[in-house]
């Protein structure tokens, strides 16, 4: 058992499973590499799973247009996800989904900044106009 301080600044008894997980992760380990004990491999694919989720959710509050442009990629239906009785619904709606599909949309997500586009309406002096 390792122990470890959480955002509140209590002290945490983890165990090493977990926090060697955290430690390779804070390191810049790939979650697609194969490790030869199975249970850290499950620790890492799950530890990279709740920040990609913690990331994602960050994202969807951000906005409502990244909240529909997620719900779009995802296929999640807005009038399913109105209920206000949980609190963290979307992120229970995120956990439901694999890490390798969660890793693609927060991809897709870090791109969606860079390739949105301003589209300035033309002036009247320079739009073309049709000759009959």
């Amino acid at each position: 058992m390792s122990k470890i301080i959480d955002d509140l600044g209590y002290r945490i008894k983890v165990p090493t499973d977990e926090f060697l997980a955290i430690t390779l992760l804070d390191n810049g380990a790939n979650p697609r590499m194969k490790f030869s004990n199975k249970s850290l491999q499950r620790n890492i694919t799950e530890e990279y799973k709740r920040r990609l989720v913690i990331n994602i959710s960050a994202f969807v509050t951000k906005s409502s247009k990244n909240k529909r442009t997620v719900f779009k990629i995802l296929k999640i239906r807005d009038k399913t996800h109105k209920k206000k009785s949980k609190k963290y619904s979307v992120r229970d709606k995120l956990e439901k989904f694999h890490w390798k599909k969660l890793d693609k949309l927060f991809k897709q997500i870090l791109q969606y900044g860079v390739t949105k586009k301003r589209l300035f309406p033309k002036s009247r002096r320079t739009r073309k106009t049709n000759s009959k």
